[in-house]
């Protein structure tokens, strides 16, 4: 009997460690909001991506938030290990995972081995998808100290079966007040976030601090509200401040005493214990398992110098994939943004006999063009007006692809139409489908106030420039931002500026 025991343990044992060793097996779950791409079995996979719609439900509650949802889903990417998460992008050590948005995609990577699935360890994701979800939805004249309060404060929220618990401190955050010395009340609300080291910590906890007290109380939110609403007036951030809760001194002693009181939760239903989020649920070649990861990063953009590095990663796995579709897909990408280009031309020319409709496939074709007008010396507009041609086959296959207005709108500035109501719209569109892309931001901002619309470019600019997350940006949206109020269509000199000021100086 005990000879029996052992050889069934030794074979479960056989069983687990193939498992373990065998390749993983990509697989694609779809819902309202979120691209969800994980190598869990279906079953968890949906679980998964239903928490996510949940969190998405409890945020439009929490802010009033009734849009439609964006066409653009977020792509989330599970990864398993450090290795995996570097293989898109070396954020160095420590790191659980990252948010990226960038004018040819956004995504979202979290390495699932840096804990469990547990709502309590996927802070970093619900962080992210929190600043996501203001961009999109709310973005305005917040100052730092709540882009990031606002962010920590949601992160927390526990999800229970059928319920969800939010309010509940962060643990690492109250920890970090308890002990170490708070930068004073002033220097968080007025002025740019440190970037690192302790200072960095005491702003996130003591910013995660001031949105608790501002939420939990219905009085103090309305005043919240007023105050942001004058600083959309340009109004000095200090004097609307005090305006809606007295001296600074008082209101950090007030602070003070509520960290040390105790703090409430509150629970509410989750939406998906009424109805069930609809997920479509694919699984993936298996060409996915070497090349899904570097197909992501090209997506969202990679360094200059990692790019020989990944041509010849991608070259070498789609070798061994000579007639899968998605691995010669990958193929065309690489060789179009980072090879040979006339070799990506000609991949993507017989992927679209078969695929005449794929957005990604005629985009990587205008591409193609685009990156030969970057590279020309001499006259680039025969590349771009060539481009053109496949971005509008692109925009027809798929009206919400901004990375494809995006391009066509660049194609255009050695072109006479460039300065014209029509390029603006391609702009504003583009930047309305990812307003958490800075670059599209900027960029329709300064187009607009090229052509005098000078209030529609400050709501663009508003929330730039008081980004905690880029000082260049916050510096060089803020200069903008004085200048089309003091509707200019030329920069201000220094010493030219109007009196307003906006939150983040």
């Amino acid at each position: 009997m005990k000879n029996k025991t052992w050889r069934g343990l030794a074979a479960l044992l056989l069983a687990i460690l193939a498992a373990e060793q065998a390749p993983a097996t990509w697989k694609k779950a779809e819902s309202e909001n979120f691209i969800l791409y994980g190598q869990a079995n279906e079953g968890k996979l949906r679980e998964q991506i239903s928490l996510l719609e949940d969190y998405q439900s409890f945020l439009r509650a929490l802010t009033g938030v009734n849009d439609p949802a964006s066409p653009n889903k977020l792509p989330v990417y599970l990864v398993r290990g450090a290795g995996e998460l570097k293989t898109v992008r070396d954020m160095g050590p420590n790191v659980g995972g990252f948010y990226t948005a960038s004018s040819s995609g956004i995504a979202a990577f979290v390495d699932e081995r840096a804990g469990s699935w547990a709502d309590e360890d996927n802070h970093i994701l619900f962080h992210e998808i929190a600043h996501h979800f203001m961009m999109q939805y709310r973005p305005t004249a917040y100052p730092a100290w709540y882009v990031e309060g606002f962010a920590e404060y949601v992160m927390t929220a526990r999800f229970k079966p059928k319920t969800i618990e939010y309010g509940w401190p962060s643990e690492g955050r109250a920890a970090w007040l308890g002990r170490t010395t708070w930068l004073p009340t002033e220097r968080i609300l007025f002025a740019r976030p440190p970037r690192k080291g302790p200072e960095a910590a005491s702003f996130y906890a003591q910013s995660w601090l001031i949105a608790h007290y501002m939420l939990r109380d219905a009085g103090r939110a309305a005043k919240f509200k007023a105050y942001i609403n004058a600083l959309v007036k340009g109004e000095e951030p200090k004097a609307a401040f005090m305006a809606q809760f007295g001296e600074v001194k008082a209101f950090g002693r007030a602070l003070e005493t509520y960290a040390r009181k105790g703090m409430t939760y509150t629970t509410r239903t989750r939406a998906s214990a009424a109805v069930q989020p609809k997920v479509a649920i694919t699984t993936l070649p298996a060409a996915a398992e070497d090349l899904l990861l570097r197909e992501a990063a090209m997506h969202v953009g990679i360094r200059d110098q990692d790019a020989p590095q990944l041509l010849a990663r991608v070259r070498a796995e789609a070798a061994k994939f000579p007639s899968d579709p998605y691995a010669q897909r990958v193929l065309a990408e690489a060789e179009t943004l980072y090879g040979d280009r006339n070799k990506g031309a000609a991949l993507l020319d017989g992927l679209l006999k078969t695929a005449a409709s794929d957005v990604e496939l005629l985009y990587l074709r205008g591409m193609k063009h685009v990156l030969d007008a970057r590279a020309e010396d001499q006259d680039p507009a025969p590349h771009y007006k060539a481009a053109r041609t496949w971005f509008v086959r692109a925009h027809k296959a798929d009206e919400y692809h901004f990375p494809t207005l995006a391009r066509y709108a660049e194609s255009l500035r050695t072109d006479r139409r460039f300065d014209s109501d029509n390029t603006a719209e391609i702009v504003l569109l583009a930047q309305e489908l990812a307003p958490q892309v800075d670059e599209l931001s900027v960029n329709a901002a300064s187009l607009l106030i090229m052509r005098g619309r000078f209030e529609d470019a400050e709501a663009l600019l508003l929330p730039l420039a008081s980004s905690p997350h880029n000082e260049g940006l916050a510096k060089a949206a803020s200069a903008m931002l004085r200048q089309a109020r003091g509707r200019s269509k030329t920069p201000l000199p220094d010493n030219d500026e109007p009196a307003v000021e906006t939150a983040s100086q």
